[in-house]
């Protein structure tokens, strides 16, 4: 296949994202505008293949990966801040090990955090974010920047921290560090989901500290205000005058403190020494930082871990960046999506049935064996190594020698290449339920015995020429499980014959077929790649088999619809034939595979 080709169908979303499930051992489905996964399959929307993003949407592919490969989803999570630790601790886990076992994944992955701070879907902590929300923010952001290594990531990082340690008790942000270590170390979903629980733990232990503190802070408050409420003996029977100066006194006392906020100390307090230590302990609460953002209170910070455990679901979003993205994609998909993409099923193998397939080889052997002789001649004809008359060379031509007279020195001969074949065929065999309907020349046949014939026949035939990699694969039923294996690139036709007689039912699911058989046809070495496909009518979607199609024969697949008794597949192929029996193949088809068989690129 020409180099120039490979950007249409190998670059197609469903191409791509299946042969990524493949590689990451994933359901992978084309979910036309929406990007989702349920713990089993990758949903993809139908971004174009020209979006110029698309290491994102791998990026993001190899992420879900991650999770349906390495997250037990039946791990408990608890809805509010344990859920939100658990996803943002599990994203470092999983990702680590994706990058473990695949390391390529590190590029991608790292192309979409690099696209999401670009863009704006990762921001910035800020003071008066909920505290949950700064508190997962802080840690999705310390695991990928430190754990996962992401590089863009530090400077959301380093903006986080300042915010957390003006939200937070200092005894938080020490024992949540020791904590994020640990999380690095994790192995599995269940212990991403105990060090949540020890992070709440932490916090719920941090948040009695704060309340026995600001307890005892207030007893001592009481007792170093006590004795300015006593009256003064020594001096109650010295007059006015001296009663009027303590009340002013007094009056001048409590304006102050009335002035004062929690946490907040006089300078001209003449309090006892517990006072003194907590107001230097307190010091920076309430205070400016070298920000100049004025820090929570002690009251505050006790709130904010109250905030914390209490956070609902509608309080903390620790995937906000992720599903910024999903909802990007699925809005490309939207606009400039391309509705025929279709999810390339997964083929099954259908029964082995010796007997009937041991039939059906005998029945076809008279036309495989001309039809093999034919395309075997053809080949021949092509392999000849003709010579080529040269001016220098190693071997005289000696019936050429008697041209030097004439002045010709040309009397070298030199082989021309040889040209092999080397191409991979994928035939599809259509067994929908109308191809039960009796054939026009033998009301006791069916349209789907010259289809099991005529795929037999040239697999076959086919299969004894060097070089040539055949395949048959028979659509029908749905769109859910549109394609039944015969037999696969690389495996003997002759042992899996008693895998055609496959029987009717169903629809045409033809573009279904056709990308599974793109799919299929992708993963050959050989050179060239041709498809032949048999039909008795129109598919399900006739404007999708026609893009699918269209799209294939772009990227140099030699496409060939063969009509069962009807011409209808020269609507949507630009070269077709019409067969009422297998004998017509040898007649018909002659000329059309010439091309694939013999051109060399």
């Amino acid at each position: 296949m020409a180099k120039q080709n490979r950007n249409t169908i190998y670059t197609a979303l469903p191409i791509v994202a299946t042969a990524y499930g493949d590689k990451f051992g994933v359901k992978v489905r084309i979910g036309q505008d929406v990007a989702y996964t349920d713990g089993k399959t990758i949903v993809i929307p139908n971004v174009p293949h020209d979006y110029p993003y698309m290491d994102v949407v791998w990026g993001y592919m190899a992420h879900e990966a991650a999770h349906v490969r390495f997250t037990d989803f039946s791990a408990p999570r608890r809805a509010g801040l344990h859920a939100e630790l658990t996803n943002a601790f599990e994203d470092c886990r999983i990702e680590r090990a994706m990058m473990d076992l695949y390391p390529g994944t590190a590029t991608t992955l790292n192309e979409v955090a690099n696209y999401m701070a670009r863009v704006g879907h990762y921001s910035h902590l800020r003071d008066d974010e909920h505290p949950a929300q700064i508190l997962v923010g802080y840690c999705l952001y310390w695991l990928q920047a430190r754990a996962v290594g992401q590089p863009v990531m530090a400077s959301y990082l380093a903006t986080a921290q300042p915010v957390l340690e003006r939200t937070f008790p200092q005894g938080v942000i020490t024992r949540l560090s020791t904590i994020l270590r640990k999380v690095v170390d994790a192995e599995s979903t269940s212990d991403i989901c105990y060090l949540a629980d020890q992070v709440i733990s932490m916090i719920e232990e941090e948040k009695e500290k704060e309340e026995e503190q600001q307890q005892q802070d207030q007893q001592n408050q009481d007792q170093n205000q006590q004795p300015q409420n006593v009256p003064n003996e020594q001096s109650s029977g010295e007059g006015d005058d001296s009663d009027e100066a303590d009340g002013q006194q007094d009056s001048t006392q409590e304006d102050s403190q009335q002035g004062k906020g929690p946490g907040q100390s006089n300078e001209g307090d003449d309090s006892g020494e517990g006072q003194g230590q907590r107001s230097m302990a307190g010091a920076d609460q309430g205070a400016e930082n070298d920000s100049g953002i004025a820090s929570r209170t002690a009251k505050e910070k006790l709130d904010a871990l109250t905030q914390a455990l209490s956070a609902g679901a509608g309080d903390v979003d620790g995937d906000r960046a992720r599903n910024s993205l999903k909802q990007e994609l699925s809005q490309v998909a939207r606009e400039e999506g391309i509705p025929s993409y279709q999810t390339i099923r997964k083929g099954t193998d259908a029964s082995d049935d010796k007997a009937k397939g041991l039939e059906l080889m005998n029945r076809v052997r008279p036309a495989t064996s001309k039809i093999r002789n034919q395309l075997f001649g053809l080949v021949q004809a092509s392999l000849h190594c003709a010579k080529q008359s040269t001016r220098s060379g190693k071997r005289l031509d000696i019936n050429r020698l008697h041209r030097v007279v004439a002045g010709d020195t040309r009397v070298f001969a030199k082989p021309q290449e040889k040209r092999k074949p080397n191409t991979a065929v994928h035939i599809l065999g259509d067994k929908s339920g109308s191809m039960t309907r009796p054939t026009r020349s033998d009301s006791s046949r069916s349209l789907a015995d010259v289809t099991d014939e005529a795929c037999i026949a040239l697999a076959l035939a086919l299969d004894a020429i060097a070089h040539v990699n055949p395949a048959v694969t028979f659509f029908s039923n749905s769109s859910e499980s549109p394609v039944v294996c015969a037999v696969k690139h690389g495996q003997s036709v002759q042992a899996n014959t008693g895998r055609f007689p496959v029987k009717p039912s169903g629809g045409t699911p033809m573009a279904e077929a056709i990308w599974y058989a793109a799919y299929e046809l992708s993963k050959t070495r050989e050179d060239r790649k041709m498809l032949i496909v048999l039909t008795d009518g129109e598919p399900n979607s006739s404007q999708a088999t026609k893009e699918v199609i269209d799209l294939c024969e772009r990227s140099g697949i030699d496409v060939i619809g063969i009509g069962i008794q009807t011409n209808a597949p020269a609507t949507l192929f630009s070269r077709s034939i019409c067969i009422d029996a297998v004998e017509d193949l040898q007649k018909t088809l002659f000329k059309l595979m010439e091309k694939s068989l013999t051109t060399v690129d």
